[in-house]
């Protein structure tokens, strides 16, 4: 699903649309179209490792877990369409908020894969004790960052997008602050 989702990120760019005239035509041409695919290439790649280190981690998988993966990557399946709309013009409320509220969504799901694992037993090796608040501060924070760049995005688009910038800041605060054994599970 990562890889189909990554895929259709580029059909965003149009070729057509690109000027030969110049080798930086489609620079100057969609200069929209390549944020918006730089954007969600980052975020659908960083979504993919943690859920690739997440399913790593598991030792069985039960019903629970399955819907809310399929939530998980039914919701990954629809960024291509908030990124064409972003790459439209990405400091348009209309495309950035509809953008923000789906990357939050998506976080959101991932903590809600995390409890449920925990919840279930479904551990290959439980995590050391307290080291689940902390991955749950840390996956958190994606989550909360996607949450306050959504808010922010209602009355300053761009803002919002730039607030998107602090996720990874965030958890690395996190992982610094947590204890031994963080980096193997976070």
């Amino acid at each position: 699903m990562f890889a189909i989702a990554l895929a259709l990120l580029v059909l965003g760019i149009d070729p057509q649309a690109v000027s030969l005239d110049n080798a930086a035509g489609v620079f100057i041409d969609q200069p929209g179209e390549l944020v918006g695919f730089a954007i969600s290439f980052a975020v659908i790649a960083y979504f993919w490792w943690v859920h690739h280190r997440f399913f790593g981690a598991l030792g069985h998988i039960e019903p629970g877990l399955i819907v809310l993966n399929l939530v998980f990557l039914g919701l990954v399946a629809l960024v291509p369409f908030p990124t064409s709309l972003l790459s439209r013009d990405p400091a348009a409320q209309g495309a950035v908020v509809p953008y923000l509220a789906l990357l939050a969504l998506i976080a959101l799901v991932l903590v809600l894969l995390l409890l449920r694992a925990h919840t279930a037993a479904a551990w290959r090796v439980p995590p050391p004790d307290g080291l689940l608040r902390w991955l749950v501060a840390g996956w958190g924070s994606s989550a909360a960052v996607n949450l306050v760049a959504l808010a922010v995005a209602f009355f300053v688009p761009v803002a919002g997008l730039l607030l998107l910038l602090l996720t990874w800041p965030i958890e690395a605060i996190v992982a610094h602050y947590a204890p031994d054994g963080y980096s193997d599970w976070g």
